[in-house]
């Protein structure tokens, strides 16, 4: 993954992002709600990753309107929609950052994220990074995408034996056989279906959020090859529905003995 090319999309779809986000809007959902669920006390000092326009961040912030938060984003243009969202004065602070090389020194009680991780190179190695900035009894809790989404555009570029251009997902399984010094880790997976009028609606929705960027490397399709796909994928008659995995995980550091 190209991280300048991903930054660049995103910022240009900053101000049609919302439109176009339904899922996005229910993996934050999801995540408040487990969220609530922990009914936590004493979280102070907070930090969120890739707040995209800030579907999550507005309703995170209300659990927890005390405490001191650190919200940050690869892109700028995505940083001051999320910041629109906030009235100034509040007790935050906005920041330009790759959640991947956190340029912060702090330890947090509470790391949020949303469908930002799948964008990492190293996911593995960037979830230990951000465990260590956890203070005792801290969690890193987040969403991304496991490897059932777009199954159909997969299943389709399969089927015409066409190279897929689609993003290598880790499952469930091999998410919770890591293993971070002093923590917990707990990881479950959750499908989510979208519909949408047709193949190249799906496509437009992706472009419109800015979450088109293929592999590295992914030489793309003819225009010709491409209409061919979309067509198959889904048309006005039958319409088009999608398959998202979204995985949902908890990182506990765990008190000090």
């Amino acid at each position: 993954m190209n991280k300048s090319h991903i930054k660049q999309t995103f910022g240009k779809a900053s101000k049609t992002y919302d439109r176009e986000a339904p899922v996005q809007q229910w993996a934050a959902e999801l995540l408040i709600g487990y969220i609530e669920g922990l009914n936590l006390k004493s979280v102070g000092h907070c930090l969120e990753i890739g707040c995209g326009t800030g579907f999550l961040s507005e309703k995170v912030y209300r659990l927890f309107p005390a405490a001191d938060w650190l919200i940050t984003d690869l892109s700028a243009e995505m940083l001051d929609q999320c910041k629109a969202r906030f009235p100034v004065g509040k007790n935050i602070t906005f920041q330009v950052m790759d959640g991947e090389k956190p340029t912060v020194h702090e330890h947090y009680d509470l790391i949020v994220s949303s469908l930002a991780f799948q964008w990492f190179y190293d996911l593995s190695g960037s979830l230990h990074h951000l465990s260590e900035l956890l203070n005792p009894e801290g969690r890193l809790i987040f969403t991304t995408l496991g490897p059932d989404t777009f199954i159909e555009w997969r299943q389709l570029f399969e089927a015409y034996e066409q190279p897929v251009g689609l993003h290598r997902y880790p499952s469930v399984s091999e998410l919770n056989s890591y293993v971070f010094d002093g923590c917990r880790v707990d990881f479950t997976s959750h499908h989510k279906t979208q519909n949408y009028r047709d193949g190249f609606a799906f496509l437009k929705a992706l472009k419109t959020i800015g979450a088109q960027v293929p592999q590295s490397g992914y030489r793309p399709l003819s225009a010709g090859a491409l209409r061919k796909m979309l067509k198959a994928l889904g048309s006005d008659e039958q319409g088009c529905t999608m398959t998202y995995e979204i995985l949902l995980g908890e990182i506990v550091r765990e008190k000090d003995k």
